[in-house]
């Protein structure tokens, strides 16, 4: 019986409590569309550079990095990654830094020229983080492309509800989901504050996990709690990826309502309702205040990709799984990229027996490994 052959490879690599994707598209002519997502927490980079110098020496070629917001559990490894030789090697960096955030008020954004790179702030000098963008971080004397794809500009879907598509030949379509301008105007507003808040410490400290029972999922559903409002999460990049009839959505850590509005205005584009998706990475590490009803509704899946292992803000909530174990379409997988307390209890047999999902850990003989899933092509 013939292998039917992957479309679209996803890799959710363990980056403790931060995001670092690896997806690869197979083209025609045999090469690899290839896309790196974040890079996690500075930690994260040793198992990152790992994971790229096991590439074929001869096809280590990134088509796309994305830094999709200013969070240090998602630029912390990139970094690194930017000042390493391997950034030569990638098509287009796609990051909304300070020059393509709309003027606004006293803290509105200065011109490239006058910033310092993300390194120099990390390391503690003065000036104006992040105005160089990705050429700075690499370094003054190399320049590399920044949202080429958008002709230099922001990573905008302009008003709540749109979305960009960006056509790879012989490769994916890569869709934009968020931010809005409205989102980029806000971190505009407060730039200064979310970058320093950005690049601290987290916000409270590692507490005891408090595991609480799994009895009745509905109640845990319908929990209400506030939804996301921070700044840099807001104006996060989020994306679609389509290729040979296999789609995943990479939520960052975008706003549940928003990532609903453009999935919804995808799906009225093309005459539907909907959007139905082979899989969702759930936006801010399974939070539940962006996980929510109405976007499990835009997008169904059949698979949902978490990435975190529970550090500091013990994600991902109980409230946010179980709506997606009671809102998916039957028999959705869970797919975590780390086994911990918090996630075994959703791989308990009598849990599944009653809701028909089923749970997918990293294999433990590749603790490095993280999840990996293979979308099959439709054609």
């Amino acid at each position: 019986m013939a292998t039917v052959p992957t479309a679209i490879h996803v890799e959710v690599l363990p980056a403790r409590l931060g995001d670092c994707l690896l997806v690869e598209c197979q083209r025609p002519d045999g090469t690899t569309w290839r896309m790196l997502v974040d890079g996690g927490p500075p930690d994260t980079w040793p198992l990152l550079e790992a994971r790229l110098r096991r590439l074929d020496p001869g096809d280590r070629h990134i088509d796309v990095a994305v830094i999709t917001h200013i969070d240090n559990d998602h630029i912390g490894g990139m970094l690194p990654f930017l000042a390493s030789d391997l950034a030569a090697d990638v098509g287009d960096f796609w990051f909304n830094g300070r020059p393509h955030l709309p003027v606004t008020g006293p803290d509105r954004p200065r011109s490239v020229d006058q910033g310092e790179s993300l390194v120099a702030a990390l390391r503690g000098s003065d000036g104006d983080p992040l105005a160089g963008g990705p050429a700075a971080l690499a370094s003054r004397t190399r320049a590399l492309p920044w949202n080429a794809a958008f002709g230099g500009g922001p990573v905008d879907t302009g008003a709540a509800g749109g979305f960009v598509e960006v056509a790879v030949p012989g490769g994916p379509t890569v869709t934009v989901l968020s931010p809005t301008t409205k989102r980029l105007t806000r971190l505009a507003d407060t730039w200064s504050k979310s970058l320093r808040a950005a690049l601290g410490a987290p916000d409270r400290d590692v507490g005891l996990d408090v595991l609480g029972p799994l009895d009745d999922l509905e109640h845990l559903a319908d929990t209400r709690t506030p939804q996301d409002s921070s700044v840099p999460n807001g104006s996060s990049i989020a994306l679609l990826v389509e290729h040979r009839g296999a789609s995943v959505v990479l939520g960052a850590d975008a706003y549940g309502g928003v990532l609903a509005a453009a999935l919804q205005g995808v799906a009225r584009a093309r005459g539907d309702e909907t959007l139905s998706v082979d899989a969702f990475k759930l936006p801010h590490h399974g939070s539940e205040a962006n996980v929510v009803a109405a976007l499990l509704r835009a997008a169904p899946a059949r698979h949902y990709l978490v990435s975190t292992n529970g550090d500091v803000f013990h994600h991902p909530d109980d409230a946010a799984v179980a709506r997606v174990v009671l809102g998916a379409p039957a028999g959705p997988t869970l797919w975590f990229n780390y086994r911990t307390p918090r996630t075994e209890r959703w791989a308990d047999p009598r849990l599944v027996a009653s809701h028909g999902h089923h749970v997918a850990f990293p294999d433990p003989g590749r603790a490095d490994a993280g999840a990996v899933i293979d979308l099959p092509a439709r054609r």
